[in-house]
């Protein structure tokens, strides 16, 4: 009866916003860079953002992560107006910081990277809240920057809610993750349905920029309350960081705007490949889960060791991206 009733909550939900978004055409439009070649429905974000929202407002969960989805509002806000009116980086970024601001002052902060053999505690002293606030600003970009291809963002969510639901203890935060990663899934089949479906939606700015909103404070509120070093938590990250990373490298070495938008990302080098958005997406699920378990077994076995192999695996990344890049041009 209970998933009977979060499933209808979420009919609702759906059939409400495509049927609005439909009749105020808030379609995301064919362009240069888009692989559809007829409108679609943007506001799959902001359904799945009201979905959580909804959820929350019934039951008693978590209370600081219950703030983070509350609080998420006004960043799913700037990703509606951003996807109708194309906000320029600047105010995206300078609207984000409120939220982020507001939730580090209410006590989902951190002091400390944890405890690593040899090094012992790094402390991040007088410069936790500029830390925090560069880390949370470039962990949206960089979520934003996989919203590339259809299914990746909400594949990327589903792999990183999962994988928390297997380090935490606490039954009421795992009932929670368990709803949302119901959520997240069926607006992922939403997601990849045919681009002349009537019911394929897409995330839009305001899926992205929530996306990365959560998953940067979550990450935050797991070593914070639950105490889970972040040699374990960085792993689910791995593909957003180093494709944010590499992108924006790139785009200084060849002398480019690092905010110019292009197709140099690897998942847009697959799709050009395979020419379909569902093979990439299957090779991302078989890469990302085997990185993130191999990330898990090194951290059980050394916190330095597990550091050092993300670090180093970034050196690889970079070096075979740098080479695709050169392919795609």
């Amino acid at each position: 009866m209970l998933i009977l009733k979060y499933v209808i909550i979420y009919i609702v939900l759906a059939f409400l916003i495509i049927t609005l978004s439909r009749f105020l055409k808030f379609f995301d439009k064919p362009n240069d860079r888009t692989l559809h070649s007829t409108p679609v429905i943007n506001t799959g974000g902001l359904m799945l953002y009201l979905f959580f929202l909804s959820i929350i407002s019934q039951d008693e969960f978590n209370h600081n992560i219950e703030l983070i989805v509350t609080i998420g509002f006004f960043v799913s806000l700037v990703g509606f107006v951003d996807d109708r009116m194309n906000l320029n980086p600047s105010t995206k970024i300078l609207f984000l910081i409120f939220p982020s601001i507001y939730l580090i002052l209410n006590g989902i902060i951190i002091s400390d990277l944890g405890y690593y053999e040899y090094l012992g505690t790094i402390e991040l002293g007088k410069f936790k809240i500029p830390f925090l606030l560069l880390s949370i600003g470039l962990l949206i970009n960089a979520t934003n920057y996989i919203d590339g291809i259809d299914g990746l963002l909400l594949v990327f969510f589903s792999s990183c809610l999962i994988y928390y639901l297997f380090l935490i203890d606490d039954y009421d935060t795992k009932r929670l993750l368990i709803i949302f990663i119901f959520g997240s899934l069926i607006n992922l089949i939403l997601n990849v349905l045919p681009s002349k479906s009537l019911l394929k939606v897409f995330s839009g700015d305001a899926g992205s920029l929530f996306v990365g909103f959560f998953i940067s404070f979550i990450t935050i509120e797991l070593y914070n309350s639950f105490k889970i070093h972040p040699a374990f938590l960085i792993w689910p990250l791995w593909y957003p960081v180093y494709d944010f990373l590499f992108v924006s490298i790139n785009r200084v070495l060849v002398k480019q705007s690092v905010f110019r938008a292009d197709k140099s990302h690897l998942h847009h080098f697959l799709v050009n490949k395979f020419k379909n958005h569902l093979v990439p997406l299957f090779i991302f699920i078989l890469t990302n889960s085997s990185i993130i378990y191999a990330g898990f077994q090194i951290s059980v076995i050394s916190k330095l060791l597990s550091l050092i192999v993300f670090i180093f695996g970034f050196f690889i990344f970079f070096i075979l991206r740098k080479y695709f890049y050169k392919r795609i041009r």
